[in-house]
């Protein structure tokens, strides 16, 4: 997936080292993964930077469902 980015600035295997995050963040599904990524990959570009980084991804909205999936772990992992 990483390979198909047409980003000018981002650095190769930058979400491999993000895949915990990324799994978080998507519940592991592979549509909410993909939306995510795209969405990054056209704010990267819109903004001229060409790079996905890590608060770029957190500052995205993804599917209802992954987000409050993630807002679930998020706060279990606070009291557990």
């Amino acid at each position: 997936m990483e390979s198909t980015l047409p980003l000018h600035r981002h650095e190769p295997n930058t979400l491999v080292k993000m895949a915990k995050h990324l799994h978080q963040r998507t519940g592991g599904m592979i549509g909410s993964l993909s939306h995510l990524i795209r969405a990054a990959a056209i704010s990267a570009i819109l903004d001229s930077t060409e790079c996905i980084t890590r608060t770029r991804v957190k500052n995205i909205c993804i599917d209802h469902s992954s987000e409050s999936s993630a807002r679930g772990r998020t706060a279990s992992l606070r009291t557990g």
